[in-house]
């Protein structure tokens, strides 16, 4: 998290002098210090976060390209008048146990057109789908897989 500091400190002066840079440490230093003695952060969550990086990666490039499916789908049925749609809700369950994985699943669901969480309660989800073919195994979807990956570590 230092080295974020720093970077943003570079950022935001927009150029780089050795006195920028040994301003820049000090400010960096003073902030990291203060994140860990107040806001219960240390260095090794960073070394665990630097660990997840590749998986945390892989979970926002999948969610990536669900919403551009999605967004496909979605399209086609704007522009498919004669085809109706049935929308649909769904109940289920995943199998994950961190809190902070189980709203990042609502989240994604919530972030891909087309689906829309209603509401999550520990690892208990209602979704609302706009047509059935959505709701077909988003109980099994790739979120999850990814999302137990991360739990993993």
């Amino acid at each position: 998290m230092f080295i974020v500091y720093f970077l943003i400190w570079i950022l935001f002066n927009g150029r780089i002098t050795l006195e920028i840079a040994c301003f820049g440490v000090g400010i960096s230093a003073a902030i990291y210090w203060f994140t860990c003695r107040f806001m219960g952060y240390s260095f090794r969550k960073d070394v665990q976060l630097a660990k997840k990086a590749g998986k945390i990666v892989k979970l926002f490039a999948v969610l990536f390209v669900e919403i551009v499916k999605a967004n496909l789908q979605v399209i086609g049925w704007v522009y498919q008048f004669r085809k109706p749609m049935e929308p649909q809700i769904v109940e289920f369950t995943a199998d994950l146990k961190k809190p902070i994985t189980q709203t990042a699943l609502a989240d994604c669901i919530t972030l891909t057109p087309g689906t829309i969480t209603g509401y999550q309660d520990g690892n208990h989800y209602v979704v609302h789908c706009l047509d059935k073919s959505m709701a077909e195994g988003i109980d099994q979807s790739v979120f999850v897989d990814v999302l137990k990956e991360l739990e993993e570590d």
